[in-house]
């Protein structure tokens, strides 16, 4: 929660595209993933940072945006260019751009459900596992920017993969699971590839947690440019809520719970 609590701030302004409050959002998860003691894995050597330019916002200007990135490695040498993706998007509507309602003109978006919450998630199980887990594959933890704007990160990264597109096993992202008024984790994309239905099984079975998979994906969320090229990719999703895109959407609305659940099925 004060992760959520943090990004879903006045500071952050709400996260939109190539602001300040952003750029802020950007360096606290870099000093997160640095702090758990996972390796950064950006374009340079030592950074967290995987960056490039876009157009978009209101009024339209080019910025540079940035996934977030950071590994474990894998131990086995057989493995080394194959790994798992586990990924959430930080960004969000700022002052609305590109889906405002008209009562909304102006407000801070804080995006406290979408998708602070899944960021909480995924730094979170960062920090249970960055300095103990020892994967047999390399696990790569990405934050993505530019969702709202069209995919825009998830789509660089699959084109400038940290390691091979052809050898990834699979994605899983976590976007929007702070209320949990369903009081279920819905699957998306679970027909992606055998596996995920037996997988999911055994996670609800061990964590308690109610877990509904969807064999089709909505093509809503960053999954959909791994599924695009291939990858098996599935949305961890705590079902839609009536401040979804609204000045409303704040961390007070967010459930604890609900982000130790979808945490304990991640896991």
């Amino acid at each position: 929660m004060k992760d959520v609590r943090l990004l879903a701030s006045a500071e952050y302004m709400g996260r939109g595209f190539g602001t300040a409050g952003l750029d802020l959002a950007a360096d606290y998860i870099a000093q997160q993933f640095k702090e758990a003691g996972l390796v950064p894995a950006g374009t340079s050597e030592g950074s967290f940072f995987q960056s490039w330019q876009e157009r978009g916002g209101e009024p339209e200007r080019e910025a540079t945006l940035k996934n977030v990135i950071a590994i474990i490695p894998g131990t086995k040498p057989e493995f080394k260019e194959q790994s798992v993706v586990l990924g959430a998007h930080y960004d969000h509507l700022g002052l609305g751009w590109p889906d405002v309602h008209k009562a909304d003109t102006g407000k801070i978006h804080p995006g406290a459900s979408d998708n602070a919450s899944g960021v909480a998630v995924l730094l979170e199980l960062a920090r249970k596992l960055g300095k103990t887990f020892k994967p047999e594959r390399n696990l790569v933890f990405v934050a993505f920017t530019g969702e709202e704007a069209g995919l825009k990160g998830s789509k660089y990264y699959v084109e400038h993969p940290r390691f091979p597109l052809e050898k990834m096993m699979g994605m899983i992202n976590v976007d929007t699971v702070g209320r949990f008024g369903e009081n279920k984790v819905t699957v998306f994309g679970n027909g992606s590839a055998r596996e995920w239905v037996h997988i999911f099984m055994g996670a609800s079975y061990v964590t308690g947690v109610r877990v509904e998979p969807v064999a089709n994906d909505l093509g809503a969320s960053d999954q959909k440019s791994f599924l695009d090229l291939g990858v098996p990719a599935v949305q961890l999703f705590t079902g839609p809520n009536p401040d979804y895109h609204r000045a409303s959407d704040t961390a007070g609305q967010v459930e604890p719970e609900a982000l130790v659940k979808v945490a304990s099925v991640l896991k």
